[in-house]
């Protein structure tokens, strides 16, 4: 029995990962946690020059990055598959929580093959979800859209206040 596969969806910018953060901040010490967020990475200037991976438990590791040679591009920016994965897919495999974050299945992430077979086995696993995914009609998106057992919700500048709550009192029941 697959538990609730809540996934945020939204326009970048609308506030999807601080949404989880909260979420996380709330449930932490009431609900068994995995998974993880992404943080972007700037510099003094303010000039954003990648991204980092940070699991629940605060490891982190570099997930993109202007001028990192890969075998995966998006934008402008390298995917380092190797530490992404390292820390990623262990939290994706945890059956012994009660909730698996991931923020955010995007583009970045599913330049691993591996990330998305470990997303499509949690969805089916009897563990609740809560996701964010961008707006982005790639097929591998859409098909999790499509499935039947995720609930897709639209954060929206109006609904953001509301909905940590909401979504908080959704995966406590």
């Amino acid at each position: 029995m697959a538990g609730l596969n809540l996934f945020i969806t939204g326009k970048p910018g609308v506030g999807k990962t601080t949404l989880v953060e909260q979420v996380v901040a709330r449930l932490r010490g009431s609900l068994r946690l995995a998974g993880f967020t992404t943080t972007e990475v700037r510099d003094p200037a303010g000039q954003r020059l990648g991204f980092n991976i940070v699991t629940v438990e605060g490891r982190q590791g570099e997930l993109a990055r202007v001028g990192l040679h890969s075998r995966a591009y998006v934008s402008r920016y390298g995917v380092n598959l190797e530490s992404f994965e390292r820390l990623a897919l262990p939290e994706l495999a945890r059956r012994d929580v009660d909730l698996i974050v991931m923020d955010e299945i995007g583009r970045m992430e599913c330049a691993s093959g591996r990330f998305r077979r470990a997303v499509e086995d949690v969805l089916d696993a009897p563990v609740d979800v809560l996701a964010t995914l961008g707006v982005s009609r790639l097929p591998f998106f859409q098909a999790l859209r499509d499935r039947p057992d995720v609930e897709l919700v639209n954060l929206t500048e109006r609904n953001r206040e509301a909905l940590v709550a909401e979504v908080c009192a959704r995966l406590q029941r």
